[in-house]
């Protein structure tokens, strides 16, 4: 009987918490659904990548969107590290900061 491999979880340093913390993300979860689950509060409105709302800082780390498409995000969003957690999987274990918008 053959043993079923379990994907690597990956971790996230949410660095804007005082003190950091680590969460960690399954292999095919997305950053925003993680940070969701854990309590982190976060905007959100169309989770696909095309609104910009959720628009989050990289400081470290790889990031895949796979076959989606970042329509949210500018080339200035992108040269300054930003990145879309709405369709992001992590490749790597990431570091992030505070996300753009913040809620009310």
């Amino acid at each position: 009987m053959q043993q079923k491999i379990q994907p690597q979880k990956k971790n996230i340093l949410l660095t804007f918490l005082d003190p950091e913390q680590f969460i960690h993300i399954d292999q095919d979860e997305t950053v925003l659904a993680a940070l969701v689950s854990a309590g982190i509060p976060i905007k959100q409105a169309c989770t696909n990548g095309v609104c910009g709302v959720c628009l989050t800082p990289l400081l470290s780390g790889e990031i895949d969107y796979a076959d989606r498409q970042p329509h949210g995000l500018n080339d200035k969003e992108k040269r300054n590290g930003y990145f879309l957690p709405c369709i992001a999987t992590c490749k790597t274990d990431i570091s992030i900061d505070r996300p753009k918008v913040r809620l009310r």
